[in-house]
């Protein structure tokens, strides 16, 4: 991670605190009859790609956790900022011998294996949070908003298989290409400078809360951003590759998230 992206990020999250930190003196002062309540919350995510170069990617599992803030505007409506680590990415398989342009993984021979990608955001959703329930919070909720995330590392790796430094995206991905064509793909490594990293989406969700302050969730996010930035591939495994001709542009995707969550509030009534 380079200097300049580390002050760009410690930027960023000290004005997002400071946003969170609004909210808090705001609703305390706006609250109603139920009062603040701060919780913590964790749980399972089951990532993927939607977009024009998600052809053939798979779901990948990791896991997000944080702290949430929920300020009452009456026993029914709450809004709730939340700031929480998430992990998300895919899986991809390849295949295919050394000089096809369906397969530049390797200096020789045939390849086969499974590609990996973890991004790891701090994710900040602002959601409006229905609750069916009594004036406590309890009960069955509904919540909607939404989501700013923030990249903060990235991991493509070789799961299994042969290894590979190139993987080629998108709908042509298995097709052999003219010299000269223009590629989607993503790189083994841990650069993040073809990746966006800010990205703005939307989550929504269902949950049931219970009186003691234990809380069980199901929520979906999408990022309306892209992952990636528009334009031609950096990352380093690309050069070789670029000195003999080839080109790669960076991939269509957007994340797509289903969270399973578990949480426990505190204070309030």
């Amino acid at each position: 991670m380079s200097s300049e992206f580390g002050l760009s990020l410690l930027s960023i999250m000290k004005k997002t605190i400071l946003s969170l930190g609004l909210l808090v003196v705001l609703g305390s002062t706006a609250q109603a009859q139920s009062g603040i309540k701060i919780g913590l919350k964790g749980g399972a995510n089951l990532a993927s790609y939607t977009g024009t170069d998600k052809n053939d990617t798979k779901a990948k599992y990791g896991f997000s956790a944080g702290a949430t803030f929920n300020f009452p505007l009456s026993d029914m409506i709450a809004i709730q900022p939340e700031l929480l680590y998430s992990q998300k990415g895919i899986k991809l398989d390849y295949s295919g011998a050394n000089n096809s342009d369906a397969s530049l993984f390797k200096s020789s021979g045939t390849v086969s294996g499974t590609f990996g990608q973890t991004l790891s955001y701090i994710d900040v959703p602002v959601l409006l949070r229905v609750n069916t329930g009594g004036g406590d919070g309890s009960g069955l909720f509904f919540e909607f908003g939404p989501q700013g995330s923030f990249l903060i590392a990235q991991r493509g790796f070789i799961d299994s298989g042969d290894k590979a430094s190139v993987i080629l995206m998108g709908p042509d991905r298995n097709n052999s290409k003219s010299s000269g064509a223009s590629s989607p793909a993503t790189a083994v490594g841990n650069s993040t400078d073809d990746f966006n990293k800010v990205v703005i989406g939307y989550a929504a969700g269902i949950g049931y809360q219970l009186t003691s302050g234990l809380s069980i969730g199901i929520r979906y996010t999408g990022d309306i951003s892209q992952v990636y930035k528009d334009g031609t591939g950096t990352a380093d495994a690309f050069k070789p590759y670029q000195a003999l001709g080839a080109k790669f542009t960076n991939p269509n995707v957007h994340n797509s998230v289903f969270q399973f969550q578990a949480g426990y509030a505190f204070g309030g009534k």
